[in-house]
């Protein structure tokens, strides 16, 4: 078992959204923990058998549901799965039938029937909406916090016209607001965020028409972190739920504090990774 500990400086993140993993084409399974350092811990899935993903989970044909705790272990459980998809995000799934399945930052899963939920559309990262009023485009907005509870998020009805760009941890409005969501599901306004047109949206950061990259914290703060030498913004290629990788293969993580930083894994090309967590 080989474990790649690769900066210091990550065991100061809290992120529970930061455990992913990436697959690639050679089967092999690189995680990552909740503090962004990155594993090889031996295991392997076959890329052409992966049926669904999010953020913290696959699936493989067979019905093998597989799950990224928060140390970086992944875990393969067999699970009664529905038949049909509804709608997914970064820890949860959704049935047609309304039955949510979500993953907490253990890896443990839950599975909850609401059907108030079917319906469901919209979906985001931690976050999906259900239409009540379709003339009116208003409905509820749930969010699914790091341990899998399902919140409603605010108390009166929600416009979702006014909704422009839908991201994982975060949206647009059509006023140009950013609206994150943080890890206990909290949604918020950051209207002191000046922000450009949305342009590549990943799990927990997005780019804009700017040419800057922004990250969501846990908090739900946002910021526009400092970035390693070797990141070009528009060499970002691949968007993961809190990685991405760029032209040449560079794997870049965002951690809890909204930071960014390089991870490098000698045995590994990513230029081949061919299962991204989103």
């Amino acid at each position: 078992m080989r474990n790649f500990l690769l900066a210091s400086i990550a065991l100061l993140s809290i992120n529970a959204y930061s455990q992913s993993y990436v697959i690639l084409d050679n089967g092999i399974v690189v995680t990552t923990d909740k503090a962004g350092f990155t594993y090889d811990l031996g295991q392997f899935a076959f890329p052409q058998r992966v049926t669904l993903k999010g953020g913290k989970y696959f699936v493989e044909e067979g019905k093998i549901l597989s799950t990224v705790d928060e140390k970086g272990f992944l875990h393969r459980k067999h699970e009664v799965l529905p038949a049909k998809i509804l709608g997914k995000g970064i820890n949860y799934f959704m049935s047609t039938e309304g039955d949510l399945y979500t993953i907490d930052k253990k890896g443990y899963v839950v599975i909850s029937q609401h059907p108030e939920l079917i319906g469901a559309t919209k979906f985001g990262g931690n976050y999906f909406y259900v239409p009540f009023d379709a003339e009116k485009n208003t409905g509820d907005l749930y969010t699914v916090t790091q341990d899998g509870v399902l919140v409603k998020a605010v108390a009166e009805t929600f416009n979702i016209s006014e909704v422009v760009a839908f991201g994982g941890t975060y949206f647009m409005n059509n006023r140009g607001i950013i609206h994150t969501i943080s890890a206990d599901g909290v949604l918020a306004a950051k209207p002191e965020m000046r922000v450009g047109v949305l342009v590549k949206k990943g799990g927990n950061y997005f780019t804009d028409s700017s040419g800057g990259i922004f990250t969501v914290m846990e908090d739900g703060n946002v910021k526009l972190p400092g970035i390693p030498m070797t990141l070009k913004i528009g060499q970002i290629t691949k968007l993961g739920s809190s990685y991405f990788l760029d032209l040449n293969g560079k794997l870049f993580v965002v951690d809890g504090n909204g930071d960014v930083f390089e991870r490098t894994m000698a045995d590994h090309d990513f230029r081949h990774a061919r299962i991204i967590s989103l």
